[in-house]
């Protein structure tokens, strides 16, 4: 009988409704109709992760402080969007005590990436591509599924989804030939994917990082 496989990032804590391991802050940051800002709300849920940002999801709501710092860098980006490169430099100029890594290669070569950062504890930003409309948008890598040890699926936060009830994501990229599947609650389509961003604390070895651009 095979065996099937979960693997989440530690930081999750999944009851009613998924929050962080900690102090149980709410995690999922969803975004609006009308703004192209998912990577910025994938941007905010890894940093909470990480410890670094502590309410990913009423960043407009603070005077002061970090999260109104990370509002403030965030705003101007909101109806635009992020490319991965452009992510990555604002996540640089955060100043949070962490480092992004950019990959770009093919879906393989991005999954591969992205199964090797998870395992070490790091989230991973990616641009999923609707190869129907080429429409792209941002999901936040949180896990990793396996059968038999071969990984099969990637487990995502889509901000742009319906908020996870007893579960720990709300999207999930299945790679395929000749294309991958993009899978939620509401739609299964054809998908690619368009780079991928790693945030990591910058006193862990950037070993993993090697080949990537």
């Amino acid at each position: 009988m095979s065996t099937l496989i979960q693997k989440l990032h530690p930081a999750l804590y999944l009851g009613r409704r998924l929050a962080l391991a900690g102090g149980r802050q709410p995690l999922f940051s969803r975004q609006g109709v009308w703004d192209s800002g998912s990577a910025l709300h994938c941007v905010a849920m890894a940093l909470a992760m990480l410890g670094r940002l502590s309410d990913p999801v009423d960043v407009r709501g603070y005077s002061g402080g970090p999260v109104a710092q990370f509002w403030n860098r965030a705003w101007p980006h909101y109806l635009h969007g992020l490319t991965p490169s452009e992510l990555a430099s604002f996540v640089w100029e955060l100043n949070a005590g962490v480092h992004p890594i950019e990959v770009k290669g093919s879906a393989d070569e991005t999954l591969h990436f992205c199964g090797q950062e998870l395992a070490a504890g790091w989230p991973v930003i990616v641009w999923i591509v609707n190869r129907r409309n080429e429409e792209r948008h941002a999901a936040l890598a949180i896990g990793l599924e396996e059968r038999d040890s071969v990984p099969k699926a990637l487990l995502l936060l889509d901000p742009a989804g319906a908020t996870p009830v007893l579960a720990a994501c709300n999207a999930r990229l299945e790679p395929g030939k000749p294309h991958a599947s993009y899978i939620t609650a509401e739609a299964n389509v054809r998908a690619s994917l368009h780079g991928a961003v790693s945030i990591r604390r910058p006193q862990e070895n950037d070993a993993t990082s090697a080949g990537c651009a």
